[in-house]
């Protein structure tokens, strides 16, 4: 009898998560399917692990999956990504290449937590650590991308070149060189994949 009132209560969970999160899109990007499917799933898959309702995960959380596709648009757009989230608790999750610079968003902005979704970790726990509050700077592992850095990545996802960066910057050409190598070091990619 039990495992039937388990497999209702499963099945109505997942039916109101697919059904309401389709108008608030509490989960970034939607039209990322695998992504927004996947997640749906896990958030249910956890309902037992974290102490907040359903309703108030869909209400008041968003989900942003950065992956290599969508790293240009939110580099390029931070200021109004993160406007456009003000109010809601964040969650990042953040591929291998893309750790670093949610690792910055999360010191310079009101970001509540960062899932790590590298293949040896158990996603289920660290998307309940973060959901229930209990994400800390201390639980940060992984460099993250300077004030400088962060600069320079957004300048060159504008396509501009080191020379012009330079000149805007204050420096040397040099030092444009020194912290686009650094940033791809925490990155693991050249700068040039990523923002294309």
């Amino acid at each position: 009898m039990t495992w039937q009132n388990d497999y209702s209560r499963d099945y109505e969970v997942k039916n109101h998560m697919e059904c309401q999160n389709r108008s608030d899109k509490y989960i970034w990007s939607p039209h990322d399917a695998y992504f927004y499917k996947g997640l749906s799933e896990l958030i249910v898959d956890i309902d037992r692990l974290i102490y907040l309702s359903l309703e108030k995960i869909r209400k008041d959380f968003v989900f942003i999956n950065l992956n290599t596709d969508s790293l240009t648009e939110f580099i390029n757009r931070d200021n109004e990504w993160l406007s456009a989230v003000k109010g809601k608790q964040v969650v990042l999750i953040a591929a291998r290449k893309s750790e670093a610079l949610a690792n910055y968003w999360y010191y310079n902005s009101n970001i509540r937590g960062v899932v790590y979704a590298g293949l040896s970790r158990d996603i289920r726990k660290e998307l309940a650590y973060v959901i229930n509050g209990r994400f800390l700077r201390k639980d940060i592992k992984k460099d993250k991308i300077t004030d400088r850095e962060m600069e320079i990545i957004r300048m060159t996802a504008q396509g501009m070149l080191p020379k012009s960066i330079a000149r805007i910057e204050n420096c040397s050409v040099k030092t444009v060189y020194t912290h686009r190598r650094n940033a791809e070091a925490k990155l693991y990619s050249k700068l040039y994949k990523l923002v294309q």
